[in-house]
């Protein structure tokens, strides 16, 4: 069996009414989407995380760097193929966007050797369980909708069934002029008081024993984690979520030493196994958020848990792109002994929602359920490709 093409799907679904976390305003989500086609007919899709980047440089990259190097080749050869994409890129640059689309090229090729074998891709990578806990990512900045439309908001994913949630914080005035002042947009903006009490309305909707998450997507800073250090204590949040940012070791030391209970959590814009053998080695975070979709794909990203394992950290793999990159992070998080529970992020997004012909199970718990259709048991709904192609 040969690789005969790799072609590109790129979509984009515009919001009518944006969202914001601690650091972005959000006006629209994207996707990237890799197809690696073979001449015995089984096809492999893959998905790179895109961070707000330029669609068309993906599509660059992988048209021009990626094709010529797949085409011809036996998909089933993974790890080969894996490190010739990253070693042909050697001088040009190994991560970023070249990383991001071998990462796509990877899942892909692990969907087509699940098809080939009949396996899904979880028993492949070693299948620890069918079943994978969730937890609601929500809990974003838009225009008007004040703590009662956050805790109209909580209230709904408990009735869905979640019992473990992540909100967002950190898009306050006192934060501004760390990063937000060089954003594109300073809207949404609202005091550090306020934003507290926002975290207190969502603990007390979801009660004293539900789990609780805070992401700060890199605003806070050190000194604001250290005045609130009892606050985050009083309200039982199990982890926040970077903090700082990733490269300011001395602050995530001196964040460890204040914080008595809660974890820290971070790595989801990190790429390859050297960046996170340095954090592990100076025992930055208590949870590493690898993305699939840029980190490596299966075949890196598995050596990643693998070295979290091995030191007691626990691994919750980011999850925040279309239903592809969703899919497959269910499959790692399946094959994974320390894993507690996986991202679903809960925002309006049609390319999250619509884009398959089935939609992932869940249970009344909303954990994930897999199948044991082969590869990563999905098919995209081409009338939503369609809808939403760029």
């Amino acid at each position: 069996m040969k690789i005969t093409d790799v072609k590109t799907i790129c979509l984009r679904y515009p919001y009518e009414t944006p969202i914001a976390d601690g650091c972005n305003v959000c006006t629209k989500r994207e996707s990237f989407l890799i197809l690696v086609e073979t001449d015995a007919g089984i096809t492999g899709i893959g998905e790179a995380a895109t961070f707000g980047l330029p669609l068309s440089i993906y599509r660059e990259v992988a048209d021009q760097i990626m094709k010529p190097l797949l085409v011809g080749e036996d998909p089933c050869i993974i790890e080969r193929l894996s490190e010739r994409l990253l070693w042909c890129c050697y001088a040009g640059g190994r991560k970023g966007i070249v990383r991001g689309v071998a990462s796509a090229v990877d899942i892909a090729l692990w969907d087509i050797l699940g098809k080939v074998s009949g396996k899904p891709v979880y028993q492949l990578l070693g299948g620890s369980t069918r079943k994978v806990k969730a937890y609601a990512s929500a809990g974003f900045y838009s225009p008007g909708k004040g703590l009662d439309g956050l805790k109209r908001e909580m209230e709904g994913y408990l009735r869905q069934g979640y019992r473990a949630f992540k909100i967002k914080v950190g898009r306050t005035c006192e934060n501004r002029d760390r990063i937000v002042q060089y954003m594109p947009s300073q809207e949404m903006v609202i005091r550090q008081e306020e934003d507290l009490d926002r975290v207190r309305a969502v603990r007390e909707v979801i009660g004293p024993e539900a789990c609780l998450m805070l992401d700060m997507n890199n605003t806070w800073g050190v000194d604001t984690v250290l005045q609130t250090a009892d606050f985050l204590e009083e309200m039982s949040i199990y982890a926040i979520e970077e903090p700082i940012r990733g490269d300011n070791i001395e602050g995530y030391r001196q964040i460890r030493g204040a914080l008595k209970k809660t974890l820290i959590a971070g790595g989801e814009n990190d790429q390859g196994l050297d960046r996170y053998q340095q954090v592990l080695s100076e025992n930055m975070l208590d949870i590493v958020q690898a993305n699939l979709g840029w980190s490596g794909g299966f075949t890196e990203v598995r050596r990643i848990a693998a070295m979290c394992l091995e030191q007691g950290k626990v691994f919750a793999p980011h999850s925040f792109f279309s239903a592809v990159l969703t899919a497959a992070n269910i499959h790692l998080a399946a094959a994974l002994p320390n894993v507690r529970f996986i991202e679903s992020e809960e925002n309006p997004n049609p390319l999250r929602t619509e884009l398959l012909t089935e939609p992932m199970e869940r249970d009344a718990d909303m954990a994930y359920i897999l199948s044991d259709k082969p590869g990563l048991g999905i098919e995209l709904n081409w009338k939503t490709v369609n809808k939403f192609l760029v």
